[in-house]
């Protein structure tokens, strides 16, 4: 069985089931698929503590733009990086699509791609916001997996020391949706000398595929019989880092 995470292709952007209502403007603009922390916090409140975020975001914006000057008036982090991504992937000025989503009448996302692009049908419309969508969601996922990283030295120096010499453990991590989908692609790198980068384009680039796929792709003289027992002994050092993490955060905590 493949690991959660990796055991798998991910769905079209079109299949996608969990859509945001802001796409399609059958709901008020308020609600989104993609507000996290508290609904109290604007979207630049959030930010201004979420620097491995807001790193993230920066080559999205317009030359000579702040990531907490863009994200004014935006009610979610979600609403905002789908934004910038609608922006940069439809050569969209994001300004303008900034107005359409903020302003005095907010209009959904869907909405606002439609006004400013009237040369796209409103289904590839969807599959542009869908898309959008996704891409914020890894980039929401990458932040928070950086986050836990830096929180939890174990987990860090574990992960680390699986990384090739002079590899940077935040850039490596993003792009990973957990810390077990991080971790396991780890192991499995190393304990079938697979290079980290190339395995990792696997398993999170544009066209997803399970573990197991980009093993047989990267090796593909191995059986299938022994690329599933690589995989089960990659699980279960995963488990055991992750216990490790577990147990150091326990003891911090009762201190």
């Amino acid at each position: 069985m493949a690991a959660p995470g990796l055991g798998g292709t991910l769905p079209p952007v079109t299949a996608k089931s969990n859509t945001s209502t802001r796409e399609t403007g059958n709901v008020p603009p308020t609600a989104s698929s993609h507000t996290t922390g508290s609904p109290n916090l604007s979207a630049s409140e959030r930010l201004a503590n979420n620097t491995s975020l807001s790193t993230r975001l920066q080559p999205l914006l317009p030359a000579g733009a702040t990531v907490a000057t863009a994200s004014t008036g935006f009610r979610n982090q979600g609403e905002f990086v789908s934004a910038l991504h609608v922006s940069r992937n439809l050569n969209i000025p994001f300004a303008g699509l900034k107005a359409k989503l903020t302003g005095d009448h907010p209009e959904s996302l869907g909405q606002a791609v439609h006004d400013l692009r009237p040369d796209r049908s409103r289904s590839t419309v969807k599959t542009d916001v869908r898309l959008a969508e996704r891409q914020a969601d890894l980039d929401l996922d990458s932040a928070r997996l950086a986050a836990r990283l830096s929180a939890n030295p174990t987990l860090a120096a574990r992960a680390q020391a699986l990384l090739p010499a002079g590899t940077n453990l935040q850039t490596a991590a993003a792009g990973f949706e957990s810390e077990h989908q991080f971790l396991l692609a780890e192991h499995v790198s190393h304990d079938l000398n697979i290079p980290f980068a190339q395995l990792k384009a696997q398993v999170t680039g544009t066209d997803h595929v399970s573990l197991e796929q980009a093993v047989r792709a990267l090796r593909p003289a191995l059986g299938s019989s022994t690329i599933k027992a690589d995989l089960k002994v990659a699980r279960q050092e995963t488990k055991t880092d992750l216990q490790a993490a577990e147990g150091q955060r326990e003891i911090a905590d009762r201190h």
